[in-house]
């Protein structure tokens, strides 16, 4: 038996359409939150579909209407990947959570994985969105970081693959710097995305006003969050902010060969946004 209904969207956002795939809880379910879910960068958007399909069917079942959003310039969304900037998806996901928010009477949180975390908790330090709470997996501790390791894992596995490498991490830094779009891994990537990424350090991010579920996956026995999450995590708490955070055992599905779930990561997930929300609305006995 289906747990959700289904439907395709396309929204009108300033670099053109964006797709939304919106996941509803069907009519017997009582509607307790909204989801908008913001995807990872380059080949982890596509490793993760299945995941966030998981996700959203658990949210859904759950009583929580999920939108999964493919940001400008991916997935069905209009727009050329070399045109995508940080500023263009941080609109982006406006748009979608203005969309979202309109539709629904439920509180709204905020979802990302990896970069889409990184992305989700930037828009909250820039006021750009509201959310009832912050759904974090895996997120990204530094765009910079990230950025050095995509470089340098791309060329590295040319050389092995035995094509002719572009140039080294640095070299591909000083045309980025220089405003060139470079193609690393078979994406073009512009330079502002990649500075407007640079620029965030997610313990530097002021997200005090809003609760947040991290959730991170280990593969092995017991799971245990990562060092630099981790001191994000006691910077945060530091702040004032309310965090629950917590590693379950699970895959890497955002960069395994084949396409993986992580079973642990939706319970614990949906157990934690299910508590929060059902007690708000005198649901929990």
């Amino acid at each position: 038996m289906s747990e959700a209904k289904v439907s395709g969207h396309f929204l009108d956002a300033p670099g053109g359409r964006l797709a939304v795939v919106l996941w509803e809880p069907l009519e017997r379910v009582t509607r307790r939150f909204a989801a908008l879910y913001i995807p990872p960068f380059g080949d982890e958007m596509n490793k993760s579909r299945r995941m966030a399909a998981v996700q959203a069917r658990a949210f859904a079942a759950a009583g929580g209407t999920v939108a999964i959003v493919d940001l400008g310039g991916t997935g069905d969304s209009s727009g050329d990947h070399a045109e995508a900037t940080w500023e263009g998806w941080r609109d982006d996901v406006v748009v979608a959570w203005d969309w979202l928010t309109s539709r629904v009477e439920t509180p709204v949180v905020l979802w990302g994985l990896r970069m889409g975390a990184m992305l989700a908790a930037d828009i909250v330090d820039k006021s750009r969105a509201d959310p009832a709470a912050l759904v974090l997996w895996q997120p990204i501790a530094s765009g910079r970081a990230f950025f050095n390791q995509f470089l340098r894992l791309a060329n590295l596995r040319q050389r092995m693959g035995g094509a002719v490498a572009p140039g080294d991490a640095q070299s591909a830094r000083k045309a980025l710097a220089a405003g060139n779009v470079i193609e690393v891994a078979g994406y073009e990537v512009n330079p502002r995305l990649v500075a407007g990424a640079d620029a965030v350090e997610l313990a530097q991010l002021d997200i005090a006003r809003c609760p947040v579920v991290l959730r991170e996956v280990f593969p092995d026995d017991p799971p245990a969050i990562s060092p630099f999450v981790a001191n994000t995590v006691r910077q945060w708490r530091s702040a004032g902010a309310q965090v629950d955070a917590e590693a379950v055992n699970g895959p890497s599905f955002w960069i395994s060969q084949e396409i993986a779930e992580a079973p642990r990561l939706v319970d614990a997930t949906t157990s934690a946004i299910l508590k929060r929300f059902s007690r708000q609305a005198g649901l929990v006995s």
